[in-house]
């Protein structure tokens, strides 16, 4: 194989509890160590319990209960500004085994009612979210009205796999979040989808997404997605370093509406392509191989958009030496080919502009 891997702060915080015990969990404080750790016996009440204290406090979980089994979905509804809530897992399995594949393991979600909240700094830390028995999705991030916001989010050095639908799920106004070293493989859809959603007058808007590393491997369609309950109004601002993407069974960064940038990424054997596009895309140093599956780095369609590759590479093996192409390309629009092969890489269908530097 050819390729290398490589947002108004609130004061008082206050929650609704849509689902399990309600019970409050109670912490003896330290001044100087911090929160008391949580003992090895506790079970999964305890977890949820304690989840619901830390939120709404404002605080993080420092969980050290080792790993929990859910027998129910967790729901955490934010209903007044807050900074900095969440987890660190400690390198625990959060292990969905409630049997319904219509519920999330894990939801935090400013309800659409609540107008004027923000959710600042949440955080997920160094653990597992595993499905083992039907679950939708993972962890879920949810504002459906562009009137408040979850926002200058963190999701860090998690594994989550095999949910029936994604690993993770942001819709409507998750603004200015970054995923770091995230793998979501083995999952029913997408390893992570992007929606913008909510009602037609206040739909919540997905913005400013980083991603650093990780991996999204062998999702049942994309390793990224990105929606919208408009269609052709999908989110754009999506930007990616040096993720990797293999043997999803869609491709593996489905950009319906394009993306600002991806760097140093790798795709190997997607299907049909490594990046699907609209509208605009840039590329810098991204990598792709593959034996026949994926035999284009980018499928484009433009509308007087276009795209730039950058130091890119590709390269068929297995029988596939030769065959594969930098992208397919239709529409109206423009191609910049900078150290990434000649015109004659590219399969054009449209009006299009190529220019090779």
């Amino acid at each position: 194989m050819g390729v290398k891997r490589r947002y108004f702060v609130g004061g008082a915080s206050a929650l609704a509890v849509s689902s399990g015990s309600s019970a409050a969990f109670a912490e003896n404080k330290d001044p100087v160590r911090g929160p008391t750790l949580i003992s090895a016996a506790a079970d999964p009440a305890d977890f949820e319990a304690a989840l619901r204290s830390k939120f709404s406090t404002g605080d993080v979980l420092n969980w050290r209960g080792g790993n929990v089994r859910l027998k129910h979905p967790i729901q955490i509804d934010v209903t007044k500004s807050m900074i900095g809530p969440g987890v660190d897992l400690n390198g625990a399995k959060v292990i969905a085994d409630f049997n319904d594949a219509t519920r999330r393991a894990i939801t935090i979600r400013i309800p659409g009612s609540s107008k004027n909240v923000a959710l600042r700094g949440m955080k997920f830390f160094n653990g597992s979210i595993i499905a083992e028995s039907p679950a939708q999705d993972g962890l879920g991030f949810v504002c459906l009205t562009n009137q408040s916001r979850i926002y200058s989010w963190k999701i860090m050095n998690l594994d989550i796999e095999q949910f029936a639908r994604d690993g993770l799920f942001f819709a409507g106004c998750v603004a200015e979040g970054e995923c770091h070293a995230v793998t979501c493989a083995s999952n029913g859809r997408n390893g992570m989808t992007f929606r913008n959603d909510g009602p037609k007058d206040d739909t919540g808007i997905v913005s400013a997404i980083s991603i650093f590393g990780g991996q999204m491997r062998k999702n049942g369609n994309a390793g990224i997605e990105t929606q919208s309950n408009v269609a052709y109004r999908e989110p754009r601002d999506l930007n990616i370093w040096q993720t990797y993407f293999s043997e999803n069974k869609g491709p593996g960064l489905n950009a319906v509406a394009g993306f600002s940038m991806a760097q140093g990424c790798g795709f190997h054997n997607n299907a049909g392509c490594g990046i699907n596009l609209a509208n605009e895309g840039r590329m810098f140093a991204c990598r792709a191989g593959t034996n026949g599956s994926q035999p284009y780095l980018v499928n484009a369609y433009f509308n007087n958009g276009g795209m730039v590759m950058d130091a890119c590479r590709i390269e068929g093996f297995g029988g596939f030496e030769g065959k594969m192409k930098m992208a397919k390309v239709n529409g109206t629009g423009s191609v910049t080919l900078r150290d990434s092969g000649e015109r004659s890489d590219l399969d054009i269908l449209g009006d299009i502009t190529v220019k090779v530097v």
